[in-house]
């Protein structure tokens, strides 16, 4: 309706003037609340992110915890963080098996036992009461960390397809698609034990220099610690954002957008990276061998695997709630003429 279509309407004699006002004001009152609403949707819209969802972030990461609880990805988690478990301690005997022979293993199990916040001790100490093990041991450990490591991925797959509305992928297809996840996620740890060995060769050049030298980068001895802090921080963020992109890419059976899972793979990163801090803090308060004995440190573990796997999964439900909400081109599934991205 027009605000101004008021004027063009005859005035009775015995008008009053009062209500024509009124009524004029209530016009105009509803046109700028369209407006200011509309601004604000807007301005906290997914399409202000860059990608082409036009509704707001709180409807949204609301419909996404529905979407979760509906799709029962939390026992997806748990057979995740059982499988994930399996994998963890052959994945570790293997990598100090390699450390051994190339200086990158030693580097590669600290990158691995960094991802467990206060179970590190539990893990180095369990890694080295049993080094020096056969060849037939090692055998049994790349045996058992294929097979765990391609169900976990396999896990991750089906809950995917739950959130996309897809089928599941044909048995030989789906186990290659997790064995080559499996070398993606080693060549990232690959690449982060890289950058990292890069990170530290630099500060410990950057500790050398000299009072004088220092004063030609002020910045750097003004930050001191706390810049590589924010560095390293910084590498680990993108590690994680990388991993998390990937498999929301790739793990479901249906040709997802590379421009639709970056909102949920950074809001993933980014929430992996805060529970991190804050299941490591709980444990200052919730004492686990004092509740499960000698095995604490295991329950410990485990129940950090299930919190990363749910704030996996939960980035995968945003991703696939990204696009629901008023997409502009549907994500079908390969074969199959139903949108994969609706939801029951």
């Amino acid at each position: 309706m027009n605000r101004w279509a008021i004027f063009n309407r005859p005035l009775n004699a015995d008008s009053d003037a009062s209500t024509f006002w009124a009524k004029l004001f209530k016009a105009h009152k509803v046109q700028s609340t369209k407006l200011s609403t509309g601004y604000s949707m807007n301005r906290l819209s997914r399409h202000s992110f860059g990608v082409r969802n036009r509704s707001p972030w709180r409807g949204m990461i609301a419909h996404a915890v529905h979407q979760f609880h509906e799709n029962d990805l939390f026992t997806s988690a748990a057979a995740m963080s059982y499988f994930g478990l399996m994998t963890l301690f052959p994945a570790l005997l293997l990598l100090l098996a390699l450390s051994n022979r190339i200086a990158a293993g030693n580097q590669m199990i600290t990158h691995i036992v960094e991802v467990y916040p206060g179970s590190g001790k539990f893990l180095r100490a369990t890694i080295s009461s049993l080094s020096g093990i056969s060849t037939g041991v090692m055998i049994t450990c790349g045996v058992v960390v294929l097979w765990a490591g391609s169900w976990v991925f396999a896990v991750v797959e089906r809950a995917l397809n739950r959130i996309w509305g897809t089928t599941p992928r044909t048995f030989l297809h789906g186990r290659a698609l997790t064995l080559g996840m499996i070398g993606i996620v080693g060549v990232l740890l690959s690449v982060s034990v890289f950058v990292t060995s890069i990170l530290v060769a630099l500060q410990e050049i950057a500790a050398r220099l000299s009072p004088r030298q220092l004063e030609n980068y002020r910045l750097l001895s003004s930050v001191g610690s706390l810049f590589w802090q924010i560095v390293f921080a910084l590498v680990s963020l993108l590690v994680t954002f990388a991993l998390f992109a990937i498999v929301y890419k790739f793990m479901p059976n249906a040709h997802v957008p590379i421009r639709d899972t970056l909102p949920g793979a950074l809001i993933g990163s980014l929430l992996w990276e805060a529970a991190k801090y804050v299941f490591a803090w709980s444990l200052n308060y919730f004492h686990y061998d004092q509740i499960y004995g000698s095995v604490g440190a295991v329950v410990a573990v485990l129940t950090w695997g299930y919190v990363s796997s749910m704030v996996l999964l939960f980035g995968a439900t945003l991703t696939g709630v990204f696009h629901r909400e008023h997409m502009e081109h549907p994500v079908t599934a390969p074969g199959i003429n139903v949108p994969s991205a609706s939801f029951s």
